[in-house]
């Protein structure tokens, strides 16, 4: 039987400094909370958070999202920018994935990671709705893997686009809940 495994993308010091202002209230308290309780579940997590080589060698001209990340100097390996936010930090058992681009699988070992693991049910949340969250669970559902994104624990610069996502793009693809919800789901298990 497959296993369910919960996905934290880009909560890293960097996309959270940037972000900071759009963040809900209380996000990084209840992203805290449901990683806990999974772990007391016995349920992985996986930490992505997006890193580049010192010089970018990843970097293409044809791609504006990386143009101006190297334009600022942000996300090398290593650096502060990349480190997951101390709120919601890695123990023991967790599994970090380091991503090049915007979604979670494309050019990573999250796929060969989650099958070693007999994934089949992935649990999303992250920064932000319409970059990591929207290009994971499009190529999740290619993958073959059901999914449950929580609503609560993503977010986005516009609020109206990580609305319409949650109710006309990822309700197709995925379960949409509330973190408290999925977190009393799990613990009546």
């Amino acid at each position: 039987m497959g296993t369910t495994v919960l996905l934290v993308l880009d909560v890293q010091n960097g996309v959270v400094d940037l972000a900071g202002s759009i963040l809900p209230d209380n996000y990084l308290d209840r992203l805290a909370h449901t990683i806990n309780a999974a772990r007391q579940a016995d349920l992985r997590v996986i930490y992505v958070s997006v890193a580049f080589r010192p010089g970018y060698p990843e970097k293409s001209d044809r791609n504006s999202s990386t143009s101006r990340v190297k334009a600022r100097g942000d996300f090398i390996e290593g650096s502060e920018s990349t480190q997951i936010h101390p709120a919601v930090a890695m123990c023991e058992g967790d599994i970090h994935i380091t991503k090049r681009r915007v979604s979670a699988f494309h050019g990573t070992e999250l796929d060969l990671v989650l099958r070693s693991l007999d994934a089949e049910t992935l649990v999303i949340t992250g920064l932000v709705s319409s970059g990591a969250v929207l290009s994971t669970v499009r190529q999740a559902a290619d993958l073959d893997y059901r999914q449950i994104v929580l609503e609560d624990l993503c977010a986005d610069s516009f609020p109206e686009v990580h609305e319409i996502l949650v109710k006309k793009v990822f309700s197709k693809q995925a379960r949409v809940m509330s973190s408290a919800e999925w977190v009393a789901e799990i613990e009546k298990k």
